[in-house]
């Protein structure tokens, strides 16, 4: 199975964009976008793997979680909930160290990008991929080759 992840823009306050899975659509925030650098960027746009993985500690409630793999300089980058993806060094709010966050509401909480429903959206996200193993290709909008 294929999952689709368009990015639409990046600043200060996160990477929004949208996923799809056949007909089922949600929201997506990542970090923004510094060169790919760990801890501080989301990641690369490309095709990865994805993998259910169990955690060491549940993330938003859940110990099973999707990682993206084979990302180059990356490691642990995981779907799951959370509600801010900013610019720390910036100082804005921040759930993830790179990891994508997937829910069903976009808006704004505490003057800062935030998403909304992402425990409810990774449920669905992992229910969807029946923990088989799938892929993911994610694109940026803002980039020259996007059609």
């Amino acid at each position: 199975m294929n999952v689709e992840l368009l990015r639409h823009s990046t600043d200060d306050e996160g990477t929004p964009g949208h996923i799809y899975i056949g007909p089922w659509t949600a929201h997506t925030l990542e970090l923004p976008w510094r060169n790919n650098l760990p801890n501080l960027s989301c990641i690369s746009s490309g095709t990865y793997a994805l993998r259910l993985v169990k955690t060491r500690k549940p993330i938003g409630g859940r110990s099973h979680l999707y990682l993206i793999e084979n990302v180059p300089q990356r490691s642990g980058i995981l779907a799951h909930a959370g509600t801010f993806a900013g610019n720390k060094e910036k100082g804005f709010k921040t759930s993830v160290l790179g990891c994508l966050l997937i829910g069903y509401r976009i808006g704004t909480y505490q003057n800062q990008r935030a998403i909304f429903d992402t425990r409810r959206a990774i449920g669905d996200f992992n229910n969807i991929l029946a923990g088989k193993p799938a892929s993911i290709t994610i694109t940026n909008a803002w980039e020259k080759n996007h059609v």
